[in-house]
């Protein structure tokens, strides 16, 4: 496991572009509570091919707004994506995740909870999340989203938690989209990702 947390003062990763991560399976935590961490364009080369947990990479990394260095990367062995991006609140959309490979992945809960600037998640419409079971509180909290458009044609046939998805999503005016999960659970009751 690599672990770089509670570095507060560090606002980029200089030094870290030619690591050899190629072994790590193991990310959890790893730029935890560097609030000051605004530029991570040098992980664009990291080869993350073998991890499969991603939980908690940049909890609380509150000024890191741009994400694209990521766009490359395999993750394709992940299945833990928990709190991957929570209160990363600069940050304003996902460009550069939209064509990863979660299709491994269980654990989304709180992954982008408390994004308080993220306002665009339509680039996670592609995203296979049919082995997914908990997205719990995912999206909680990200007070500047106002749609879901994206979202209408994931596969969660798997899901068994999504209690508070949505939940302080206040300009959030437009669910719809959700209703189409019917057809894959019985029981889901949309009232449940808002409340």
């Amino acid at each position: 496991m690599f672990q770089i947390y509670y570095c507060k003062s560090l606002s980029d990763i200089k030094g870290l572009e030619n690591w050899n991560v190629s072994n790590g399976n193991n990310f959890l935590g790893m730029f935890s509570h560097c609030k000051s961490l605004s530029d991570i364009k040098g992980l664009e080369n990291w080869n993350v091919s073998n991890g499969n947990n991603f939980s908690g990479m940049f909890y609380y990394c509150k000024s890191l707004s741009d994400i694209k260095g990521l766009e490359n990367w395999n993750v394709s062995n992940g299945n833990n994506f928990s709190g991957m991006f929570y209160y990363c609140k600069s940050l304003s959309d996902i460009k550069g995740l939209e064509n990863w490979n979660v299709s491994n992945g269980n654990k989304f809960s709180y992954m982008f909870s408390h994004c308080k600037s993220l306002s665009d998640i339509k680039g996670l419409g592609n995203w296979n999340v049919s082995n997914g079971n908990n997205f719990s509180y995912m999206f909680s909290h990200c007070f500047k989203l106002s749609d879901i458009k994206g979202l209408e044609n994931w596969n969660v046939s798997n899901g068994n938690n999504f209690s508070y998805m949505f939940s302080h999503c206040f300009k959030l005016s437009d669910i719809k989209g959700l209703e189409n999960w019917k057809k894959y659970l019985k029981n889901f009751n949309i009232n449940d990702v808002i409340k």
